[in-house]
């Protein structure tokens, strides 16, 4: 009978298994077929250590079920011949072998994994693989060693195509590559050998984690390096196409290899562009850096200076002024880092001089046309809103009672009287003034935000808000701003006022709110001229 520590072994061989998978997640790319064939792998060999930790259960007699223990057995044999077969698919795929070699060797592989399945159908009538005794015990029949072998020669297989591909490697690099794949083949064969030697240990479960730990150690890290790699070439690779000088520097091995070099730069970089100090490339940002807010950048070493950025942040982007053939330039540094090497980053330069005086004209632009819209919204003899500044507000307010908005407002319109007879008799400047100083009553009493000059001599006030809620005290106010007591002409301000209240049962727009505040002005102003 097996010892208990079996089943440890072999739970234990699953929970690392299951550990190092989770983090080959975070580099796992699904387009890539040896990541997916390395995933499936994994999975199988996982399941394969948690059945091998059932059978160590059933075998340690800690359950005494002989039925259920064959069961078990002939699961685990089944899905160590599987296992063979998911390898050879992986090792294949891995080392690029030949489709022609390929599809013989699966084909084969398929072939051996049926005829271990139909042992295992036979051997449960015959035995003859083996046998459970009623007292829970594993025996080991005739056939076993059938069994056996046919597995392993899957595994004979898969060294075969790894040497191979290893013995006709072009450069030292795919020999490598090849031999550690043939290396880790090792692991779930000398195991396989052990388990014989001694049946009762975990051997098959702790040579299959070992060489998926191996697969992982040295290849998916290598894999991981590599995109790190590819990443990196990118990077320089997008840089050059919109940057004048691209720079890798590798502050641990102190050198900086210069990809990209325009014509601007060229001369400056006095060592030359195959210059490899990190010192040249902080001697040319000396040369050409202006000190401004960030001076610092050249008080010691613009290189150090970078990599302290980059301590928190993957990547940085600063702006600086340049002294370039005598000329001043707005330029732009940019940092990128190294995710395969943490001590080293790529720098790009660029003058934005062009960039910075479109976004200067574009500023301008954009403040003339502001400019524009207060001349246009603001009434330019008295400082409040235009007819046009009226017409935009009429036109949000109509377009909240056509979506059924519940808004509630009011209109007052006033219109000012004595304005022709000041202007025939005294002038039209004195005309604005009178007219100015009607706009101080307004404005002593509503927003002056929310009221406009509609025409010449009228003037119409929305109120909102607070003004609403108010709108009868304030109406009131209005009418006692009417000058009675005899003063200058230009001082006596009069005018007629009406004001109607928008209703959302009767109004279909702000124009019918309007057209009654205009009726009610006119009823005051002739209350007005009856009243002299």
């Amino acid at each position: 009978m097996a010892n208990p520590l079996y089943s440890v072994l072999s739970f234990t061989c699953a929970l690392v298994l299951l550990i190092f998978m989770n983090q080959f997640k975070i580099v796992l790319d699904k387009s890539e077929k040896t990541d997916k064939d390395f995933s499936r792998l994994s999975n199988w060999v996982t399941f394969f250590c948690i059945q091998d930790g059932i059978w160590g259960i059933f075998s340690s007699g800690t359950i005494l079920n002989p039925y259920y223990f064959f069961i078990s057995s002939s699961i685990s044999h089944a899905a160590a011949a599987i296992l063979a077969y998911i390898w050879l698919s992986y090792i294949l795929n891995f080392i690029s072998i030949e489709r022609d070699k390929a599809i013989p060797a699966k084909i084969l592989s398929i072939l051996l994994v049926l005829f271990q399945i139909v042992l295992l159908v036979i051997n449960y009538e015959s035995r003859f693989i083996f046998d459970i005794s009623n007292e829970g015990v594993y025996v080991a029949r005739i056939g076993k060693n059938l069994l056996y072998y046919s597995q392993y020669f899957t595994f004979f297989v898969i060294g075969i195509f790894t040497a191979y591909k290893t013995t006709h490697a072009t450069s030292a690099g795919d020999w490598r590559h090849y031999a550690t794949g043939f290396l880790f083949i090792l692991a779930p064969v000398l195991c396989g050998l052990l388990q014989k030697v001694y049946p009762l240990a975990p051997c098959n479960s702790i040579g299959s984690m070992l060489g998926c730990c191996t697969i992982y150690a040295f290849f998916i890290s290598k894999i991981s390096r590599n995109r790190d790699l590819s990443q990196r070439a990118v990077i320089i690779s997008a840089l050059s196409a919109d940057y004048d000088l691209v720079v890798y520097v590798n502050t641990a091995k102190k050198f900086a290899t210069y990809f990209q070099v325009s014509e601007k730069f060229a001369p400056l970089l006095w060592e030359g562009r195959n210059a490899t100090s990190i010192q040249s490339f902080d001697n040319f940002m000396k040369r050409i850096y202006i000190p401004n807010e960030f001076s610092e950048f050249i008080e010691k070493s613009t290189v150090e200076k970078c990599a302290e950025i980059l301590q928190s942040a993957p990547y940085y982007t600063i702006p600086f002024l340049a002294n370039i053939d005598e000329q001043i330039e707005h330029c732009r540094l940019k940092i990128a880092s190294d995710q395969s090497n943490s001590q080293a980053f790529i720098i790009g330069i660029t003058s934005v001089e062009q960039e910075y005086r479109l976004a200067e004209t574009a500023q301008k632009l954009r403040k003339d046309l502001q400019h524009t819209k207060i001349i246009a919204n603001q009434d330019p003899l008295t400082g409040i809103g235009s007819a046009a500044a009226f017409k935009v507000k009429s036109n949000l307010i109509d377009k909240q009672i056509k979506a059924g908005n519940n808004i509630k407002f009011a209109i007052i319109e006033c219109d000012v009287n004595n304005l022709k007879r000041i202007n025939d008799n005294l002038g039209h400047d004195k005309g604005n003034e009178y007219l100015q100083n009607c706009c101080k009553v307004f404005s002593n009493v509503f927003n002056p935000n929310s009221i406009f000059r509609i025409g010449g001599d009228e003037f119409v006030i929305i109120l909102y808000d607070v003004q609403y809620e108010k709108r009868t005290n304030l109406f009131k106010k209005l009418k006692l701003s009417i000058s009675t007591e005899s003063k200058s002409p230009t001082q006596c301000v009069s005018f007629a006022a009406g004001m109607a209240e928008y209703n959302n049962e009767t109004d279909k727009s702000i124009n019918d709110v309007l057209k009654r505040a205009d009726t009610l002005m006119y009823k005051d102003k002739i209350k007005m001229k009856q009243g002299r």
